[in-house]
């Protein structure tokens, strides 16, 4: 186990180097829609198909649960700090 960046918009600066070590990223499949207004609720955009679409198109080993969808690393995988089940 290592260090756990917390979640961000920006990841140049979280990137262990070298990328041997990375056991997993997590990637948020949706995002809060621009304002409408303060009377109006933000409507939630959802990218889970188009994100899901490239990650299998690369042919990286994936996982989502809830609205999070974890590249794996290596072997074996770690579960840590992932939505349950």
């Amino acid at each position: 186990m290592g260090h756990i960046s917390g979640w961000d918009t920006e990841w140049f600066y979280h990137l262990p180097f070298p990328f041997a070590s990375v056991e997993w990223f997590d990637i948020g499949l949706t995002e809060l829609a621009p304002s409408q207004g303060r009377l109006l609720a933000r409507a939630v955009i959802d990218h889970s198909d188009d994100i899901a679409q490239v990650v299998t198109r690369i042919g990286f080993e994936s996982e989502v649960r809830a609205d999070v969808l974890r590249i794996w690393g290596y072997l074996p995988k770690s579960f840590e700090d992932f939505p349950p089940v």
